[in-house]
């Protein structure tokens, strides 16, 4: 956009826009500030590379410390659902209840709402924002 003839604040405005990245919103900030104050624009640059490539690593970290527990919520939200698949297929006749019963099926409508809700509020947990 500059080489056509648009203001360097313009262009790097649209370049914001169009890419909505934290870290684009970092080099484009800089990128003004440089220009309206001036300064060593290299050495700018380069800290701001340098912090960008740290939160990257910080991000990884996390999700790296964070990926036993993601799995744990898996794990104990398909759980259930086998070991009920399991029982049908050891004692047809016990679980006959929980499916042609009133009771069974409200004890199921229970342990389906309790397991999403476990499955949401794991996940809640395990989200870490930075």
């Amino acid at each position: 956009e500059q080489r056509l003839g648009v203001a360097f604040e313009d262009a790097i405005d649209h370049l914001a826009q169009r890419v909505p990245s934290q870290d684009v919103q970092l080099v484009s900030s800089a990128l003004r500030i440089s220009r309206e104050v001036g300064g060593n624009l290299a050495d700018t640059v380069a800290r701001l590379g340098d912090t960008i490539r740290k939160r990257l690593m910080m991000e990884q970290k996390i999700k790296a410390l964070t990926s036993q527990g993601r799995l744990q919520g898996m794990v104990m939200t398909v759980l259930p659902a086998l070991i009920i698949f399991a029982l049908l297929q050891i004692e047809p006749q016990a679980m006959g209840a929980l499916f042609n019963t009133t009771r069974g099926w409200a004890v199921l409508a229970m342990a389906i709402l309790f397991e999403v809700l476990g499955y949401f509020w794991i996940r809640k947990i395990v989200s870490i924002e930075v």
